[in-house]
């Protein structure tokens, strides 16, 4: 039985897990975790309840330098309710690991005067919808260049609809060799070659998928 110490995950987060009675990896998360703390691209398909929020917000956490004031993570989502289940995991992760990751929620129709305001306190990590994301990007209320990874989560989604040139004119403002990981329960064709030609142009890792019924 793989365990999370075998995945390369710290004592800290091992303890955090365990404080919501998560001791042992679902399949998705040991396919994903270690190719994503070694730096790879990955593009991950799990269905909903097997643990993919996990599989990619513990090696953020590794990856993560609490000591540098500056926006390094970047997770893009497509609902307001899905960025908000996704900060909530990543406080409680934070708080039951009593690492110093401070994190954001970004959606659109919220005070963006507010988001501002909180932006000034420098959160490692954002979690947004990338419509908004991308506008406080192109006030130089986000610095995109510090971004180190981007994870796009329900990517079938974004990329199959109105947000999906917005999703790229985000990823084009970050960096060429930032760390880009991509999940959905489904993954059909032309998100895959989308999601190619995005990795090939960048040269930071391998090309993988993993898979996860």
């Amino acid at each position: 039985m793989t365990t999370f110490a075998q995945l390369g995950l710290s004592k800290a987060l091992i303890h955090a897990l365990a404080q919501q009675a998560i001791t042992v990896p679902t399949a998705i998360q040991t396919a994903a975790i270690p190719p994503l703390c070694q730096g790879q691209d990955v593009i991950g398909q799990a269905h909903t309840g097997s643990g993919k929020t996990l599989a990619y917000l513990c090696p953020l956490f590794l990856k993560i330098d609490p000591s540098r004031r500056e926006m390094q993570a970047l997770i893009l989502a497509p609902t307001h309710e899905l960025v908000m289940q996704i900060y909530r995991q990543a406080q409680d992760l934070a708080q039951n690991s009593g690492l110093n990751i401070r994190s954001i929620n970004i959606i659109g129709e919220a005070n963006i005067n507010n988001q501002i305001t909180r932006l000034k306190d420098k959160p490692q990590l954002i979690i947004g919808t990338p419509g908004r994301i991308l506008d406080l990007i192109q006030k130089r209320k986000i610095n995109a260049q510090t971004i180190k990874t981007i994870v796009i989560d329900e990517v079938d989604n974004l990329l199959a609809n109105t947000n999906r040139q917005t999703v790229l004119d985000v990823i084009k403002t970050t960096q060429r060799d930032r760390q880009l990981a991509a999940f959905s329960a489904s993954l059909n064709a032309a998100t895959l070659t989308t999601l190619q030609e995005l990795i090939i142009t960048s040269p930071s890792s391998d090309f993988r998928v993993q898979h996860s019924d």
